[in-house]
């Protein structure tokens, strides 16, 4: 068997942070409709050199942006350039990615076409688009397949990251206005609602001298980003979670980068150290004190992790204890069995795969555990910086929790076993603290819990969820990070 390794989804997160350097710039997408405002430098080309720093020293990567007037069929527009190029020494291994794209963005509506595509070591992805009618129409191309996808948007979109850093794509605002934008996030393929507030005027030193700006902070489904924007409508610095800084640089700053070693500041950001008594390894039973979560922030309660007055229980799921059933609706069914654009449960090279694994069993829970082992010991542990799609794993067979999680998921519900993916915490012992983590849970009278990972059959108790969800929901892990705090109570 393979020897189950640290693995949390570092990868993904950072990718949610790289995409966020497309959002830095106002000729990105929002509509000059916006409060009457005109765009003053609509008919000026740009070419802009941005920085990626965790902390103020440690460049982490570049963003480069062009954006030219571009008029069609008698409209108004910018059409924007965008390459993204990250050389990241992470947990001691250097991380390759590069995202190349381009958009068009219409003055007076916002975007309307769009095509990014994505490379991570071996990894291929690309996404194409157009915005239309109040709906994207989208082709995702993945492991040499070509899979469509539609999702409605308002009249006007805004281009986000997931991260927040739209404040930098609006017309000049004053302290105290509050906007709210719909927004698309081209990292997860997901739409919300963006809060942008002004809160006041700053002045920073950039190279020396000094810069009027307003510092306007986004809100984006728990996540808190701030820019501080200049008077000539760019932006000066940005700051997003995890410590990472986006400052305008020079090409030249980008040649004379020299080689850097890990600071730890990713890793510190990506982690949770826990107080109180020592995890202990082969435990059935953890109980923990959770703090510095807001009232918005509720972790889900089953027959895995509940609460007990102010604390948190967590139990391993035995056989034995399965008598029980937890309900089970019909959108529970239209949800944990269906398809989606990363999770190919319907593509025959997914189901072909899927029931060669299973064989001939007609028990659930048996071809469940089939699954989990065929993942665990053909899927190679490595850290993979892209999104994750189960033709892609499937074809690769490399990768991270995510990948594990979301080629399970793909399977099972082949066979039609209800399946989705948790998204949390998982005790690291090479860490000694807790990591962020993805695994998939299985319906079959009860969710189960499973970490093919791990080479887990049933998760450890040190597995603590925070929510479930598909990759459109993925970000929400930026809400908790840095904010929760663990203290260990107890452990049998």
């Amino acid at each position: 068997m393979r020897t189950p390794k640290r693995l949390i989804p570092a990868a993904l997160i950072l990718f949610w942070l790289i995409m966020a350097g497309l959002l830095v710039y106002r000729e990105a997408v929002v509509p000059r409709l916006y409060h009457g405002g005109t765009w003053k430098r609509a008919a000026m080309p740009e070419d802009i050199w941005l920085g990626l720093f965790f902390g103020e020293d440690q460049l982490a990567g570049s963003v480069h942006l062009q954006t030219v007037p571009s008029d069609r069929n008698d409209e108004e527009g910018t059409s924007l350039k965008a390459s993204v190029y990250l050389d990241l020494p992470l947990f001691g291994k250097k991380t390759h990615f590069a995202l190349t794209g381009t958009a068009w963005q219409s003055a007076l509506y916002g975007l309307r076409e769009f095509d990014f595509a994505l490379r991570a070591e071996e990894h291929d992805m690309r996404l194409t688009g157009t915005v239309d009618a109040g709906q994207i129409n989208a082709v995702m191309h993945t492991a040499g397949e070509e899979v469509p996808f539609t999702l409605p948007v308002g009249s006007k979109l805004l281009l986000s990251g997931g991260l927040g850093l739209s404040a930098v794509t609006l017309p000049h605002m004053q302290p105290g206005e509050v906007v709210y934008l719909d927004a698309f996030d081209p990292a997860t393929m997901s739409l919300g609602k963006a809060r942008l507030e002004a809160l006041r005027h700053e002045v920073l030193q950039v190279a020396g001298e000094a810069v009027e700006t307003t510092l306007i902070e986004t809100s984006i489904g728990g996540i808190v980003t701030r820019a501080w924007v200049s008077k000539d409508e760019e932006i000066v610095r940005a700051e997003t979670p995890l410590g990472l800084i986006i400052k305008k640089i020079s090409p030249e700053d980008v040649l004379k980068a020299e080689e850097r070693e890990d600071s730890g500041v990713a890793r510190e950001a990506l982690t949770v150290r826990a107080k109180g008594l020592p995890v202990a390894k082969d435990m059935n039973r953890l109980v923990l004190r959770i703090s510095g979560l807001n009232e918005t922030l509720n972790l889900p309660e089953d027959s895995r992790q509940h609460r007990e007055g102010d604390l948190w229980v967590f139990e391993r799921q035995e056989p034995g204890k399965a008598a029980a059933t937890e309900p089970f609706t019909a959108s529970d069914a239209d949800e944990y069995l269906a398809p989606d654009i990363f999770i190919q449960s319907s593509h025959p090279r997914i189901q072909e795969m899927a029931a060669s694994i299973a064989g001939e069993t007609e028990d659930p829970w048996i071809a469940a555990v089939q699954l989990h082992d065929w993942v665990y010991e053909h899927v190679k542990k490595v850290h993979v910086l892209s999104v994750p799609s189960a033709l892609e794993v499937l074809e690769r067979l490399e990768g991270d929790c995510n990948e594990h999680a979301v080629l399970y998921v793909a399977f099972a519900r082949a066979l039609k076993i209800p399946s989705r993916v948790a998204i949390g915490l998982v005790w690291s012992d090479e860490l000694n603290a807790f990591g962020y983590h993805a695994w998939p849970e299985v319906y079959t009278g009860r969710w189960i819990a499973l970490d093919p990972t791990f080479g887990e059959r049933y998760a450890s108790p040190t597995h603590i969820k925070l929510f479930t969800g598909s990759i459109d929901q993925w970000a929400r892990l930026m809400a908790f990070v840095g904010k929760i705090e663990i203290e260990v109570v107890s452990v049998s």
